[in-house]
């Protein structure tokens, strides 16, 4: 299919227009694929050539070139097409594979919801929308969502409903008033804290009543808890594996253990590379948390045989859709390759938005977000660490200060104190 909307440069069959009346971006299996048609699609729109070279200026405009795995994939695309005349039928084919494909998604995903003892009429529902009720397929007219939304706005504007705060009042200000329902990732190079930044968000949501469903694909259970009590009681969670406690910070854990007890935070340490979207997406509608922590991206299974990009791709969509039908903050921790290493270290003059799409392998699922976080170095070095919000559907991006002492995030007038 793209092959022939690249070989019908002056668009002399029509190609985009016709598969455009059948095909949709989310119906191709490869995400670099569907970011190719949106490429083409967006050239046709402007009235401009389609070929291989418009293709690739455009991906480079957009800093998506190296996502669709460059210049000469671009071109390779075009070395084996069959003919130009049938483009409707193949555009049939595989926007068929496409729905089959959702179908089993879809099954798969309601057995696993039943199996987790969800109730039958909720997975029903859900299993409806997925594959698409008769009212679902039907466009609807903007003035039909419109009650829904003066409903949050009011909600909203009179504090009933609030974004959900981190422990840190900067972050929040930055924010907006903190994370609202949405996908956020969170970039950070090897010991940059990114794990305990996200359990220190969500111990704050926890304390406040909110569920949590935290995924750790690299901790151990014991790992994941001792940072949580340490979090809780002030201590090293270093120290609390190691033993090395004195009367007080023995008493300030068992405190801690206590209340720790109590909240709302569930975990789930699965192997690495044997967790994929389909069990994530099961133990999400089990739960319905308020927040869910994919610790980290990299570590999420794909298919057998799948590339990684295409599994990342693919936790994205489950990620975006979690976020979207639970009304859920979901939190993506992404590692990034050292080659970008030098990138983390802030600079107040460059522009934020400049640092989206460090993440390894995550451009697809940063540029999909509807925030992208990247944990810098200070230039000034020491215990500084700057949190660049570099992407922000909610409001302006900015950067905003902490402390970080290898075991804790902080502001710069101290730690908030936490009551036991």
């Amino acid at each position: 299919m793209l092959a022939a909307a690249l070989l019908d440069g002056e668009g002399q069959e029509r190609i985009i227009p016709r598969i455009a009346t059948i095909l949709r971006s989310g119906d191709f299996y490869d995400p670099r694929h569907a970011l190719l048609w949106e490429v083409l699609l967006a050239l046709h729109t402007r009235g401009e050539p389609v070929d291989v070279l418009t293709v690739v200026a455009e991906l480079r405009v957009r800093d998506r070139l190296n996502t669709v795995g460059g210049a000469q994939y671009v071109g390779e695309l075009t070395d084996e097409i069959p003919t130009l005349s049938h483009c409707e039928s193949h555009a049939r084919i595989v926007s068929d594979l496409a729905e089959r494909r959702r179908a089993l998604e879809a099954y798969q995903a309601a057995t696993q919801r039943l199996l987790s003892g969800e109730a039958l009429p909720a997975v029903r529902v859900a299993l409806d929308r997925s594959l698409g009720t008769p009212n679902q397929q039907n466009a609807n007219r903007v003035g039909q969502d419109i009650e829904a939304m003066l409903e949050t706005m009011e909600a909203r504007r009179s504090g009933q409903e609030t974004a959900m705060s981190t422990p840190w009042s900067p972050v929040d200000s930055l924010l907006g008033g903190g994370l609202w329902p949405g996908m956020y990732v969170l970039v950070g190079g090897t010991g940059s804290g990114k794990t305990q930044w996200a359990v220190q968000v969500a111990v704050e949501a926890a304390r406040r009543g909110q569920s949590v469903l935290y995924l750790a694909l690299e901790l151990s259970r014991q790992d994941l808890a001792a940072r949580v009590i340490g979090t809780l009681s002030g201590v090293a969670w270093s120290q609390i594996l190691r033993g090395t406690l004195d009367e007080v910070d023995v008493t300030r854990v068992m405190m801690a253990a206590r209340v720790a007890e109590q909240i709302p935070f569930h975990t789930e340490c699965g192997p690495p590379f044997g967790y994929g979207a389909e069990t994530l997406a099961a133990r999400a509608w089990a739960l319905k948390p308020a927040l869910i922590v994919i610790d980290y991206l990299q570590l999420c299974a794909g298919r057998h045989g799948e590339e990684p990009r295409t599994a990342v791709g693919r936790v994205s969509y489950v990620a975006r859709a979690l976020a979207r039908d639970l009304g859920a903050v979901v939190l993506v921790l992404s590692s990034t390759a050292r080659a970008n290493y030098a990138e983390l270290v802030n600079d107040p003059a460059r522009d934020p938005v400049d640092l989206v799409g460090l993440g390894k392998e995550s451009g697809e699922i940063e540029y999909a977000a509807d925030g992208v976080m990247v944990l810098a170095r200070s230039a000034e070095g020491g215990r500084k660490r700057v949190l660049v919000l570099a992407k922000n559907r909610h409001g302006p991006v900015g950067r905003a200060d902490l402390l970080w002492n290898g075991h804790t995030f902080s502001v710069a007038d101290g730690p908030r104190e936490i009551a036991l």
